[in-house]
Parts: structure tokens; sequence; C-alpha cells
């Protein structure tokens, strides 16, 4: 009884390293694998800076801005426009001035930091969320 007991704890010992040997292999193919494909998108790091006009936040006003923009090899914005606002002209500033402050980790093509041109992103202005920005 004794052996037997001994050669099932030696099997369940030996299914953990096992297990533990197929849990290390996969981790290690995995990693293997995002390295074999070093790409990927541009990804923010930092983004905020907004500021609620006072004027529009006297008159109750809101709206949002549509900013088209580049990001370079550093991560850094570049390029900023706006390409749709409503109402036009009140927050074109503010979003602009928010945007221009963006940090990004730059887009990766083969392993090499690339620019991104053309992004564009939405920057709402809410007066329900008005504590959340810059006075």
């Amino acid at each position: 009884m004794r052996r037997t007991g001994q050669a099932i704890s030696r099997v369940a010992c030996g299914v953990r390293g096992v297990t533990r040997s197929l849990s290390l292999a996969a981790a290690l193919l995995l990693l293997a694998a995002c390295m074999s494909n070093p790409s990927r998108p541009p990804e923010v790091m930092s983004a905020g800076g907004m500021t609620y006009p006072e004027s529009a936040h006297l008159k109750k006003v809101e709206g949002y801005v549509r900013v088209q923009y580049d990001v370079t090899v550093d991560g850094t914005v570049a390029n900023a426009h706006v390409v749709e606002s409503v109402p036009q002209g009140i927050f074109d500033e503010a979003a602009l001035n928010a945007v221009r402050t963006w940090k990004f980790h730059p887009a990766v093509v083969d392993g090499k930091a690339v620019e991104s041109k053309g992004l564009v992103s939405r920057l709402d202005f809410k007066l329900g969320e008005s504590e959340d920005y810059a006075r």
C-alpha cells in the first residue's frame, strides 16, 4: 500500500510539473508571437487639459469639436486642426489647446516607431461634466 501511495504521489507531482511546463511553454509561445509582429497603433499615454471656455459656460452652451492631428515618432501631437465643430467656433481653441498637450506611445511598424497621420478625435463639451474641466 505504501508503494501505491508513493506512486500516486509521484504521478500527481509529475502532472503538476507537466502542467507548469505547459503553462510556461504557452506563455513563451504567446510572448514570441507578440514579438514576431512588433506592430501596433499609437496609444494614448496622457490626454486631458480641456478648459471649458468661460463665455460658453456662462451662456450654458454645450457642443463638440472634431480635431484631426498627427502623432510624431516621439509621441507628440503635430498639425492639429479643427475638422468640425458644433456650435462653430465656440470650443475650437479650447479643443486645439487640449489636443496639443496629449502624449502618445507612437505607432510601431516592424519594430520601429513611425508617425501616424490623420487621426481624428471628438472632444465633447458638456455642462454636467464641468467639474472634469480645468478652469
